[in-house]
């Protein structure tokens, strides 16, 4: 698995000799709170059953940022791809969540770090009815912690695929979520995003029926 980091285009590495442990250097001019948050996420607890893959975060969206994608469940007949598509297996969610940080406060984030999610989650027959986006945020907002409450704000959608032709008839339903919310910093300013990405990871984890047999503790 990659190094659990990403910093938009422009940062240019140190001149520093590599480090020992063969994890990247801190590249120039990146500040102490966006680097602390960084080795949180390396140090962070992974949530069993959980695969964890770093991805880019746009430069469009702040100064600098750390993006995870997540993974959960059984793949199905591709065991080796990632990410794999959740509507095709009722025991698979995927997602990521992107934790921004900007060098000046910004008003709309009532400070400078804010966190930004997306999760994909499979959707059982018996849950797809109108009832279901009230029942996710609720259950979603109830893993949130370190978060300014007031801040939190999303959209669920329920979605189904139904096929046609000579595809196999069958219908696949599924339920995306978009997220967003402003994390409760620490005294010098910066933030844990080990908790906040593993805050995220354990949502997706919850929503995944496992089998019998299968799958670890769903504790961290």
């Amino acid at each position: 698995m990659a190094d659990i980091y990403a910093f938009p285009a422009g940062a240019p590495p140190t001149a520093s000799a590599p480090r020992q442990d063969g994890l990247p250097e801190r590249p120039a001019g990146v500040p102490d709170e966006v680097w602390n948050a960084v080795e949180s996420v390396r140090d962070m607890t992974r949530v069993g059953d959980v695969r964890y893959r770093e991805i880019p975060v746009p430069s469009t969206l702040s100064d600098y940022g750390i993006g995870v994608e997540l993974e959960c469940g059984e793949h199905g007949d591709d065991a080796a791809s990632f990410p794999s598509d959740p509507y095709r297996s009722p025991r698979l969610a995927t997602g990521w969540i992107m934790i921004l940080f900007s060098a000046q406060s910004r008003i709309d984030w009532a400070g400078r770090w804010r966190c930004v999610a997306f999760t994909r989650l499979p959707l059982h027959a018996s849950e797809n009815d109108g009832l279901a986006p009230r029942m996710y945020w609720d259950e979603m907002c109830d893993f949130l912690s370190d978060v300014n409450p007031d801040s939190v704000g999303g959209t669920v959608t329920v979605t189904q695929n139904t096929s046609f032709g000579s595809l196999p008839s069958e219908t696949d339903a599924g339920c995306e979520m978009r997220v967003s919310w402003s994390p409760l910093g620490l005294p010098d300013g910066g933030l844990d995003a080990g908790a906040q990405v593993g805050m995220w990871a354990r949502f997706i984890r919850s929503t995944v029926r496992f089998d019998e047999g299968l799958g670890s503790d769903s504790s961290d």
